[in-house]
């Protein structure tokens, strides 16, 4: 197997979700997650004309936005404290850096935390190391 470079990237890091319209928000890198979570406001789900639709508010960066997400799954998610909880699951594009990615991010209630973003084990692996002493390298 070809050895592939990783960039080395802090335990926080700005990004954008272009998909999402956020130009520039503080992600943690959490490499105790599988998977990356979003927090957000509110969300809905409804049927129209037969098909299923999320709508997520979002409030990130300082502004609130609403989209609507036509694909979409509920997964289960284990917490750190072993806790088991249904949470929807959404795929969005991440920049960090000179970095695009799609990811797939589980939608959390995360108003008592101090980061809107965390990004996980699956989001990372094969393209970043994180340096945890450092902060911000890419940005």
């Amino acid at each position: 197997m070809a050895h592939v470079e990783q960039t080395t990237i802090g335990r926080l890091e700005h990004i954008a979700l272009p998909g999402l319209g956020v130009s520039r928000v503080e992600a943690k890198i959490d490499t105790g997650a599988y998977r990356s979570a979003l927090h957000y406001q509110r969300l809905k789900v409804r049927t129209v004309d037969g098909v299923k639709l999320l709508t997520v508010v979002f409030q990130m960066g300082g502004r609130r936005k609403t989209k609507v997400f036509k694909a979409f799954k509920r997964v289960t998610v284990k917490s750190s404290n072993g806790e088991a909880s249904r949470r929807y699951l959404i795929s969005t594009r991440v920049r960090l850096g000179t970095h695009v990615v799609r990811a797939q991010f589980t939608l959390f209630d995360r108003s008592d935390m101090k980061y809107q973003v965390l990004l996980g084990r699956k989001f990372l692996r094969g393209r970043f190391v994180v340096d945890v002493a450092a902060k911000h390298v890419l940005g």
